[in-house]
């Protein structure tokens, strides 16, 4: 295929925007430092929040010691199951319960959130949080379990799989012929801005400076979750440092600053 040709005109690009030298209407803010991501954001009397996060990938948290925690300088809410309020519930994208209870389901899963006047103060006192947990077994190995893969229906896609020629035939007359396993270690993609969120409230009304991909979703999961009609939730996102569908949902970041931020009717930050 060569492309030494110009395209000419494109269904696509009504404006007539291929091509042309144009600047992207948030570049300069980006280049420059002008845009203000959510945990840039900056509130007066703002408190930091740390989560600690579940060190096992499945079981049941046996016990959670936050006194050491709540003793430490700064600190002044510890938030775990014991004493998070009820949330709604829903699938990922219409909810996102935190704290609910004692099971631990995914390794990094949230157990505590600790809040404190200053992040370093907040993230030393999370480190003094002692969970004890009872392990289960878990299923960590996609090869390992094929056997037990839900088979998808003919109506969760709209065209089955589909077979062209006699593979099986053609590669056993093939002169030569390459039959090989690769492997590669698992990747994860790193955007240049955390799962971020500012939450406060003025009476009532929440608003969360937020990463979020999908606002108006996620004003209704943020809702749903804490239970308060939609119009009293506000997301704020003007930019987002990369997401690649990891902010396409509400998060815990989102939920846990919300809850906090209520209950100390100050504003709450986390990253």
């Amino acid at each position: 295929m060569e492309m030494n040709s110009p395209v000419g005109p494109n269904a696509l690009d009504a404006e007539g925007v291929v091509g042309k030298p144009l600047d992207r209407v948030d570049g300069r803010l980006k280049v420059t430092g002008g845009a203000r991501y959510a945990y840039e954001m900056q509130q007066e009397n703002v408190l930091y929040g740390f989560v600690v996060e579940a060190s096992i990938g499945k079981g049941t948290i046996r016990s959670i010691d936050t006194r050491a925690a709540e003793k430490a300088p700064g600190v002044v809410l510890v938030l775990t199951h014991r004493n998070a309020p009820v949330q709604g519930t829903g699938n990922h994208r219409e909810a996102h319960p935190v704290l609910t209870g004692p099971k631990v389901t995914g390794y990094g899963q949230p157990v505590a959130f600790v809040v404190a006047e200053s992040f370093e103060q907040a993230r030393a006192a999370a480190y003094l949080v002692n969970v004890k947990y009872d392990r289960s077994n878990g299923r960590y190995l996609l090869r390992a379990n094929l056997k037990e893969a839900r088979v998808p229906k003919p109506s969760d896609a709209p065209a089955a799989d589909s077979a062209v020629g006699d593979f099986a035939a053609a590669f056993g007359s093939a002169p030569v012929q390459i039959d090989a396993t690769y492997t590669t270690p698992l990747q994860s993609h790193a955007m240049m801005e955390p799962h971020a969120t500012l939450a406060m409230w003025d009476g009532d009304k929440l608003t969360l400076h937020t990463a979020n991909q999908m606002l108006n979703q996620g004003q209704n999961a943020i809702a749903t979750t804490l239970k308060i009609p939609i119009e009293n939730v506000r997301l704020i996102s003007p930019f987002i440092g990369g997401g690649f569908g990891g902010k396409l949902w509400v998060n815990a970041d989102a939920i846990l600053a919300a809850i906090a931020s209520r209950q100390l009717k100050q504003p709450v930050k986390i990253a």
